[in-house]
């Protein structure tokens, strides 16, 4: 199957196409996509290695999708994306993620 996705703006592109903001300002939709609180999440990046915390990405919003950025070489870790036919995860820019155990409950 063949899909078309479209490439986010660069990192220093100025063309208005969605705000920057920390991992924490997408945990919302992923949390939704992933059934967990992707702020305790650990993701390695597949370009670099760099191992950083959900909330260290940067998000950039406001655009067709929220998309993730390694903080340390700005490459694509995840992005998402809602259309009618329902909602896209690529998570190929990424090596891992490492979702911690949820605490027990009393």
């Amino acid at each position: 199957m063949t899909t078309e996705v479209s490439s986010p703006s660069t990192p220093g592109d100025d063309a208005g196409s969605g705000l920057v903001l920390d991992g924490n300002a997408a945990a919302g939709e992923f949390s939704d996509v992933l059934a967990h609180d992707p702020t305790t999440v650990t993701v390695r990046c597949g370009t670099c290695s760099a191992t950083q915390a959900f909330a260290q990405l940067r998000a950039y919003l406001g655009g067709p999708g929220t998309v993730l950025r390694c903080r340390e070489c700005e490459a694509i870790v995840a992005r998402l994306a809602r259309t009618p036919r329902g909602t896209w995860l690529d998570i190929s820019g990424s090596s891992s993620w490492l979702f911690l155990p949820r605490p027990a409950r009393a």
